[in-house]
């Protein structure tokens, strides 16, 4: 079960739907409030619980849309060795833009969304008004984020739980049964601050878990060996980019280079952040993000 009662209340009115793609997946997606529109590109295997914080903070102005990655949540894939890469996943949003009858958003990327987002950039420049990069990278982020030698073992790692998946799942059942017990591990390792939204973090858990994982860690390698470093200097709208402090997964430096990257680009860094910040301190990032939104759409 993805939702608990309490995220339920939390989540509030949500409106579903669902797309058809040109090659046969059905996309399912949500849309929390109204007005103008802002994309929520979520981080692999996650789904729109991920970004509850965010939506509590922007659906009484703007019309937040989430929706499931191809193989994620109620988007089944027909064919597990269909594509799952990152321009893929961006001609998929596009798609449910031009479903809901939207000309421009503005995209927010989280971890993997931000290379989705990327895409986005890449195919249709025009459609995106704003872009904020939400504790993630252009691409590579294994090479990018470690010395040459962790990143090419990591990506080697992923490459050998393709092989054996129900290792990878087992953990994960392992996580969503002691959900105390993993969050305690993974505060400690820094892989999320002890002081997030344990709710919304272990909904997280329970997407990520309910992935079929020959299909996730495809994904996972697919985000591995993209990049979209080209596109950074093509990017026009207003962008910002935010980074945890304590982020190893895509960290300051790598956010920085990003910044330095994009024209007019504006730099922000949350202080003993991890890669999960934005259920760390969501009031602080929110803030930025009504920011920016109130820039592109003058509301």
């Amino acid at each position: 079960m993805l939702l608990t009662p309490q995220l339920e209340r939390r989540l509030g009115q949500m409106t579903l739907g669902q797309v058809r793609t040109d090659d046969g997946v059905t996309l399912h997606l949500q849309t929390f409030g109204h007005g103008p529109a802002i994309v929520f590109g979520n981080g692999i295997g996650v789904r729109y619980p991920g970004a509850l914080r965010q939506m509590e903070a922007l659906r009484d102005a703007y019309q937040v849309i989430c929706w499931d990655y191809r193989g994620i949540g109620q988007s089944v894939m027909p064919d597990v060795e269909g594509d799952v890469s990152m321009p893929r996943h961006a001609r998929d949003i596009l798609a449910i833009l031009d479903h809901l009858g939207i000309e421009r958003a503005i995209f927010v990327g989280w971890s993997m969304g931000v290379q989705v987002s990327l895409e986005a950039i890449r195919l249709q420049p025009g459609r995106v008004a704003g872009l904020v990069a939400l504790l993630g990278t252009y691409g590579q982020p294994f090479r990018t984020a470690f010395p040459a030698p962790v990143g090419e073992s990591l990506e080697g790692l992923f490459r050998l739980l393709h092989r054996y998946p129900a290792v990878a799942q087992g953990a994960l059942d392992l996580a969503v049964a002691l959900p105390d017990v993993a969050f305690a591990v993974l505060s400690r390792l820094l892989f999320v601050g002890a002081d997030a939204d344990r709710e919304v973090f272990a909904a997280n858990v329970r997407s990520v878990a309910g992935v079929e994982k020959r299909l996730y860690l495809r994904t996972m390698l697919a985000l591995a060996a993209h990049d979209a470093s080209d596109v950074l200097p093509t990017v026009r709208c207003p962008t910002l980019i935010v980074c945890g402090e304590r982020d190893h997964l895509t960290p300051p430096r790598v956010a920085r280079q990003m910044a330095d990257a994009i024209a007019g680009a504006e730099y922000r860094e949350v202080p003993r952040g991890t890669h999960f910040a934005l259920i760390e301190q969501p009031e602080r990032i929110n803030v930025w993000l009504r920011e920016l939104a109130q820039r592109v759409y003058g509301t």
